[in-house]
């Protein structure tokens, strides 16, 4: 077979062609590359790894603005009896205050976390270091009363906001067109941003305690996503994936994700169809239960699917494979923590053997590490890792 460029390859695995090998790409988070592999910006990791046969992608988000009448307010408290500084951030709406209090313990600012980059930059909105630091403190949604005061920060973006970001996206796009990559768009939403807002128990009492106001809370979220999507979709965009992490089944029943999450998921993912674009979703642990209910939703790609569930069991790919039935793509088939991090060169082997041998005849697979590659990720794992999949790599599977 003609050698495929990274973009063509990953188009032609999600659609259930067969390419000529199974790709390979590894989300990193905090990770540190080697000196051969050095890089300080997303088109020299991109080259980094294409250069080694690894595949890559670039990839747009949606800026956040607030209303135009919110004012934000932050600052530092001491915190007696405490061994932390207290971090407090206050958004000024017409409607009232809502406010975050988070503790800036000693690993808010490291390797292991990059998007913290000093602790100099306080609360961010969104941030899953929010949600254990803030136990016994303020989530910034605790209340029903604190939802019609949130719709002023999930507010529409102006239109200036939008003109940039199309430009930024088209730039993006030309460099992944010159690179020979594809362009993908993430986007939060659903039971993620309920997490950041509300903390996890919180979110989870809610749903329990006051089932209406957490429906008119995922509701504003929804509302919020659907515009962002409206905007990403007038964008060269081909996959876009949406974070599901708090969706799975480590804080919700099936019929929960059914009743509150899958049928705007479903409506997410019809906008996206309708423009003829691939629709991911990105959940890790706690899929086994809801496999069916994904196919019914109609996604195409599971993005960092991990073989190795929250409990410490392994998922039954073969199960997945059955189940999605060429209809749902995969992107993971490989654990970090466990196998990567500690595993030995044999069970970094078998793992990509399986994985390959299950889920990549066909098409249908790219191969990742879940849910990246970290600063604690040893390069050596990642070395036996790559050395393993260019074994097996080559299709058609003829097995492993």
């Amino acid at each position: 077979m003609i050698p495929l460029s990274s973009r063509e390859r990953l188009l032609a695995t999600l659609q259930h062609r067969e390419p000529d090998h199974v790709p390979l790409r590894f989300n990193c988070f905090g990770f540190k590359p080697p000196a051969h592999l050095t890089w300080s910006n997303d088109i020299e990791r991109v080259q980094s790894w294409l250069s080694i046969g690894v595949d890559d992608w670039l990839e747009v988000s949606l800026p956040m603005e607030f209303h135009p009448d919110v004012k934000v307010h932050q600052w530092e408290e001491a915190t007696p009896g405490r061994r932390w500084p207290l971090m407090v951030k206050e958004y000024e709406t017409p409607v009232g205050p809502l406010r975050q209090e988070v503790y800036r313990t000693d690993d808010w600012a490291t390797s292991d976390w990059p998007e913290h980059q000093s602790a100099r930059e306080g609360i961010q909105l969104f941030d899953d270091y929010n949600v254990p630091r803030s136990r016994a403190r303020r989530f910034l949604v605790e209340a029903e009363e604190d939802i019609e005061k949130l719709k002023y920060l999930l507010h529409p973006l102006p239109e200036e906001a939008i003109a940039r970001f199309r430009e930024e996206a088209a730039t993006v796009a030309r460099q992944a067109r010159e690179l020979g990559v594809l362009l993908v768009g993430y986007e939060p939403a659903g039971a993620d941003v309920a997490a950041w807002l509300c903390g996890v128990e919180g979110m989870v009492l809610m749903a329990m305690d006051q089932p209406e106001a957490f429906q008119e809370l995922l509701q504003v979220i929804h509302e919020w996503d659907k515009r962002n999507m409206e905007i990403m979709l007038d964008t060269p965009v081909e996959l876009f994936l949406r974070r599901g992490y708090y969706e799975g089944t480590i804080f919700w029943s099936p019929r929960m994700y059914s009743d509150l999450f899958a049928p705007r998921i479903h409506e997410i993912t019809d906008m996206v169809h309708q423009h003829g674009r691939l629709m991911g979703y990105t959940m890790s642990v706690g899929v086994a239960p809801l496999l069916d209910i994904f196919v019914d939703i109609g996604y195409d790609v599971l993005h960092l699917l991990d073989p190795i569930q929250h409990d410490g069991t392994r998922l039954d790919l073969g199960r997945v494979r059955t189940t999605f039935d060429r209809r749902i793509a995969i992107i993971g088939g490989l654990n970090e923590p466990i196998t990567l991090e500690q595993g030995t060169p044999e069970q970094i082997r078998q793992e990509v053997f399986d994985a390959i041998r299950i889920l990549g005849p066909g098409g249908g697979l790219v191969l990742s590490p879940a849910e990246a590659i970290m600063a604690g990720t040893p390069w050596k794992s990642i070395e036996i890792l790559i050395e393993a999949w260019k074994q097996v790599r080559n299709c058609p599977i003829t097995g492993c």
